[in-house]
């Protein structure tokens, strides 16, 4: 799996962790690795998983899956939802993004602009209703999976 962003993390996950009582263990900083080295990526537990194991070669599944709703619950990470099966993490950077999604090969592209943020205003006007948060994945064909016309 290539790594589609070079970004070192501003999160300090000792801090997080110390806030809550709890110790940096080397399953965490593995999960932390992976999560920042693929910032902007989308991966599920088990792609976490396969990557840990390269170095942590006896770490287990379920310690990956406990570690990400931790993380979820300090704010390290968040759930990323692409309408599979799967549940998606990523590293939570703080910048709002959305999700392109190629419905061919599967590759998954981060999306910086966001039209939802415009619509706030009208949805509370309209509807009484006031947004907190919200997530939008858009599902076609990337520029290699794009059909070509005859």
């Amino acid at each position: 799996m290539e790594t589609i962003f070079n970004w070192s993390s501003p999160i300090d996950l000792q801090e997080r962790l110390s806030r809550r009582g709890l110790k940096n263990t080397p399953q965490r900083k593995c999960v932390f690795g992976v999560l920042t080295r693929n910032a902007g990526k989308p991966m599920t537990p088990d792609q976490i998983h396969q990557f840990c194991l390269k170095s942590n070669p006896r770490m287990g599944l379920t310690t990956v899956y406990r570690t990400l709703e931790l993380f979820c619950d300090i704010g390290v990470a968040m759930r990323v939802h692409l309408h599979e099966p799967s549940q998606y993490y990523e590293l939570n950077t703080g910048k709002h993004h959305h999700h392109l999604v190629c419905v061919a090969c599967g590759i998954v592209e981060p999306v910086d602009m966001c039209m939802i943020d415009e619509m706030n205003d009208m949805i509370r006007d309209n509807h009484d209703f006031v947004v907190t948060s919200h997530c939008l994945s858009l599902f076609g064909y990337c520029p290699m999976c794009l059909p070509k016309p005859n």
